[in-house]
């Protein structure tokens, strides 16, 4: 693969460049906007298919301990897609060697709660109502740029996301993947068709407020890594008879809980500790299994309107242990993000993102 053509394919997508965000109109034929706002500003300015592509489907890439490390240029996809691929297309034989009941158990109800079992966790948070909120915004930033068919681009670009993630974590395993199975079917396909409908719209958009705050993904020179990649969700939920305060939680490679304070019309500071998931362990050499390593971790986020303007992330780990992020347009950058990262011994990664480049950003340095 030539690299050079390949980012020049990739900057080709800057036609987007000199034009102004689309903004989401309401409709009396597909109703009001849910998560999609068309604002021109913090995490929303970059949302597009490609944003959602490479935080979607690059996003275990976080893990630093495959061989390959975030070189998005030299995963063995030819391996990894083969044998997920193989398990989507035939899924009982997997199914069967696992057990049903185990793989019901673990993977589908929320019926196992230790660290090595309960695999159903990220399924409902990530999956399927990050994914489903994800599915409708897509497909209202799809009908806010006047682009045919925006259901059916939004489902399409969700499960190419999907399958490229499931790619990723199969970690070269030639066997069985029951993983991919529950997430692919079960919860990603679930989240579209639940998310088809107009109460789960509602819910998740003024009850219990969720709003995508993944990163801004960037190519690095000089080794051309993928850098600051990363699906994440906010959930606000508001408080009774304290207007202003919510309860706070980013869900994604972990999760932080915590507050949020709404001190304007517009603006909201949150706060979060919990942990991340710094490392995917192999454990079988015939099915994908993988044991979750956590660390500690606080971070803190603001937000207008929902769209994530800046946030700061520290992890008790070697890679990335710190993360800031200030997202384009949030105060006086006109559409120019820019965010850094610093590992324990000090060695760090910057970089910049555009509004106008469809999420994808430029960075220089390395951790290694």
């Amino acid at each position: 693969m030539n690299l050079r053509r390949v980012i020049v394919s990739l900057l080709g997508l800057a036609a987007f460049l000199g034009q102004e965000p689309a903004r989401a109109e309401p409709s009396a034929a597909d109703g009001p906007p849910y998560f999609y706002k068309g604002y021109d500003y913090g995490s929303q300015a970059l949302e597009s298919p490609l944003w959602v592509f490479l935080n979607r489907g690059f996003d275990v890439l976080q893990d630093q301990t495959g061989s390959r490390g975030r070189d998005i240029f030299a995963q063995d996809y030819g391996v990894d897609a083969k044998n997920v691929g193989k398990s989507l297309i035939n899924p009982f034989p997997a199914i069967h060697a696992r057990g049903w009941g185990r793989f019901l158990r673990e993977e589908i109800f929320p019926l196992s709660y230790t660290q090595k079992s309960a695999r159903w966790v990220p399924n409902y948070g990530l999956h399927l109502i990050g994914g489903g909120t994800t599915y409708v915004a897509l497909s209202e930033w799809f009908q806010a740029n006047h682009v045919p068919a925006p259901d059916v681009l939004s489902a399409g670009t969700l499960l190419v996301s999907a399958f490229m993630n499931e790619t990723l974590e199969n970690k070269g395993v030639v066997g069985y993947n029951t993983d991919a199975i529950a997430d692919f079917f079960f919860f990603d396909i679930g989240g579209i068709i639940l998310f088809s409908f107009d109460w789960p719209k509602k819910l998740f958009s003024h009850v219990l407020i969720v709003s995508d705050w993944s990163m801004q993904p960037a190519l690095t020179y000089p080794d051309f890594n993928l850098h600051n990649e990363g699906n994440y969700f906010a959930v606000k939920w508001p408080i009774p008879y304290f207007e202003d305060l919510r309860l706070f939680a980013t869900i994604g490679l972990g999760t932080l809980g915590g507050l949020s304070y709404k001190f304007n019309r517009e603006y909201s500071l949150s706060a979060g500790f919990g942990n991340m998931a710094t490392r995917l362990v192999p454990t079988s050499a015939t099915n994908a299994d993988n044991a979750v390593i956590f660390e500690k971790a606080a971070g803190m986020f603001l937000d207008r309107n929902e769209s994530l303007l800046a946030s700061l992330r520290l992890t008790d780990e070697q890679d990335y242990t710190v993360n800031f992020n200030l997202y384009p347009n949030a105060f006086g950058t006109p559409n120019l993000g820019f965010w850094s990262v610093v590992d324990r011994s000090g060695h760090f990664v910057f970089g910049a993102s555009f509004s106008h480049t469809l999420g994808l950003g430029f960075g220089i340095g390395s951790l290694n």
